[in-house]
């Protein structure tokens, strides 16, 4: 099978060289800052981590540029999109990369969409998230949680789903039902009222964490002018960019295993059936690949549409 320029087998979501050459970077760096041995650790943890610890791995990431390599560069950004975002977290996903990365960038992602859609007081949040001063959680569905207004913006209460990383988050995007439908608040992590409970999760490297609001009060600045489909649109973007990343590393591995692991006096990659299962994966992953860049590029499309209107509205 063809080994790719830093994503293992196959070409990657990237398709330019500028993008090849940004995989290869990352994996590179990854290595040397999220070796396995801290991933194994993790998984032998007896207890989920204490909330609020960020891993140490995160200023390396912001030093690079990473963190805010698909925000504007008037947010401290590097003035890239979500495609080079998923070129990033492709690999991170390849390394198993823990910690609240991909939540982080994720609420960022939204927020720039914030920003564009009339949210001006986000401005220092998003530079934040871009230098890599804060982490970001986002729930992706409102659970059990509502807001009602109050004095100078609502009041929130109830529970979100389990939430990605929440855990060691600084700011927390969540959804609520209203009166009106459903809308969408910044918060801080710490604020008075929130209670953020990490699970014992199946991927202890990224575990889900509960998060309750009791009589939270939300200043109006807070309430974002969000769509909750252009939420789920970039969730599934960066997500399915991880899934890849993550099934790159499970084919490469099962390609490794074939080659030493022998039958009958010989690897078993030598057997026709374990040939055709082995290249069905790398279809498979092909093809997730090129709809995720297809996906990435056209909501990089809808990004700068909608910033060229703010900037002209402006």
């Amino acid at each position: 099978m063809r080994m790719g320029i830093g994503t293992g087998i196959g070409t990657g979501i990237g398709i330019t060289e500028e993008h090849r050459a940004l995989a290869h970077s990352v994996r590179g760096l990854l290595a040397r800052v999220a070796p396995p041995g801290d991933v194994r650790e993790l998984l032998d943890a007896e207890s989920p981590a204490v909330p609020g610890v960020r891993p140490a791995h995160g200023k390396a990431l912001a030093a690079q540029g990473l963190t805010g390599i698909h925000l504007p560069e008037a947010y401290g950004g590097g003035g890239g999109g979500l495609l080079d975002l998923t070129v990033v977290l492709e690999e991170a996903a390849h390394a198993s990369l823990p910690g609240p990365f991909l939540a982080t960038v994720l609420t960022s992602a939204v927020l720039r969409h914030a920003v564009a859609a009339g949210a001006g007081a986000l401005g220092g949040p998003l530079r934040e998230l871009a230098g890599g001063e804060r982490t970001a959680a986002v729930a992706l569905a409102p659970g059990t949680l509502t807001a009602t207004p109050a004095d100078g913006g609502h009041r929130l209460d109830g529970t979100a789903p389990p939430v990605l990383t929440a855990g060691a988050a600084d700011l927390l995007l969540l959804p609520a039902a209203t009166a009106d439908g459903e809308r969408w608040f910044l918060l801080d992590a710490g604020a008075g009222g929130i209670t953020v409970r990490p699970h014992r999760s199946v991927d202890p490297t990224r575990p889900t964490a509960e998060v309750r609001a009791d009589a939270v009060h939300v200043p109006a600045h807070r309430v974002l002018p969000l769509d909750s489909a252009l939420v789920a649109d970039l969730a599934a973007v960066l997500l399915s960019a991880d899934a890849c990343g993550s099934a790159a590393r499970s084919l490469e591995t099962a390609v490794e295993h074939a080659a030493v692991r022998e039958q009958f006096g010989r690897p078993i990659g030598a057997f026709q059936a374990i040939k055709h299962l082995c290249a069905d994966m790398l279809v498979r992953l092909e093809q997730a690949r090129a709809l995720t860049w297809d996906a990435a590029r056209a909501a990089d499309e809808a990004a700068r549409a909608a910033e060229a209107g703010a900037e002209k509205d402006g």
